[in-house]
């Protein structure tokens, strides 16, 4: 089978990726993405009101269909297809899909964001946007003043619950598991805002049209309007290992260009970043791009100016 060519590789086709994929386009770089729309975070996204330009708000799916069509317009292809092995080679970098094709490219950019981690309750994907939810930044607003509880057995619900107060003082964390273990100062935030935690295992998210409530493995239901989810994240980096590229508490480290530890091998977007917001993503794909053009131009300098 022939390898196939290309300057750049972007990996990842959410904000990040198809941010990096824009600005490589503009430069006539020849570039192709490989990605999974499904497993792009936003897709989860109802409606998105912090994001600049869009006072009326805008569903995931909605912004990654709008930037498709953009990205379009500079003839940069978009393959539904994942990344299953990446292997060095001189100053190259030999990028084997799914199906089996390699690809031979220059420079690569990883955007594969962080996936989200099911937690196993029954109906969380049936009611997932209807009530269940992953981000209380994105979705939190919608519930101001309502029952809320977040779902975890860590510093991660912790942190979660934390933040509803902004929306609403009805909040509780159900551990998801027999204990509950965060680190001390969140405890005490916890105590001084008289947030209750709840030690049980959930057997299902109930309702049909939206999230109405919960019950308990021991069969007890609870009514409430929101759960969001923050049992923790799984990465999708397992290729970085092979590179030996640093990592830091499971985020890639980059420097200032957005470069990983390894030449050639910049990274954007939930992958390097605890700030798992779609406007830093957007950011962070246009600098690993604007890197990866000089990279493989051997430029100093370069500018992506307006055209007419």
């Amino acid at each position: 089978m022939p390898i196939l060519e290309k300057e750049v590789i972007v990996i990842g086709c959410g904000p990040a990726g198809l941010s990096a994929a824009l600005y490589l386009g503009r430069a006539n770089i020849n570039t192709i993405v490989f990605g999974k729309i499904k497993d792009s975070q936003v897709t989860k996204a109802y409606m998105i009101e912090n994001y600049l330009g869009f006072p009326e708000g805008i569903t995931g799916i909605d912004l990654l269909e709008r930037s498709f069509k953009q990205i379009k317009k500079y003839k940069v292809p978009i393959v539904e297809k994942e990344v299953i092995d990446i292997q060095q080679k001189g100053e190259f970098f030999l990028v084997k899909i799914e199906n089996e094709d390699v690809y031979k490219t220059k420079a690569c950019i990883i955007a594969t964001g962080t996936a989200i981690k099911l937690s196993g309750i029954d109906n969380e994907e049936s009611l997932m946007n209807k009530g269940v939810h992953y981000c209380v930044d994105c979705d939190g607003p919608m519930y101001q003043q309502k029952k809320i509880i977040t779902v975890g057995n860590g510093n991660h619900a912790a942190e979660e619950a934390l933040s509803c107060l902004k929306y609403s003082k009805n909040i509780s964390i159900i551990s998801h598991n027999e204990k509950m273990e965060c680190s001390n100062i969140l405890t005490k935030e916890l105590a001084k805002h008289k947030i209750p935690i709840r030690v049980g295992v959930i057997k299902s998210f109930d309702g049909t049209k939206r999230l109405e409530g919960l019950t308990f493995m021991s069969g007890e239901k609870i009514k409430l309007y929101a759960a969001f989810m923050a049992i923790g994240h799984f990465s999708v980096l397992d290729f970085a290992s092979k590179l030996s590229l640093q990592m830091r508490n499971e985020l890639l480290v980059i420097d200032r260009n957005g470069m990983t530890s390894l030449q050639g091998m910049f990274a954007a977007g939930n992958c390097i970043s605890e700030c798992r917001q779609i406007a830093k993503s957007v950011g962070d794909g246009c600098n690993a791009a604007l890197s990866a053009i000089k990279f493989v131009r051997h430029q100093n300098i370069y500018q992506d100016y307006g055209r007419k």
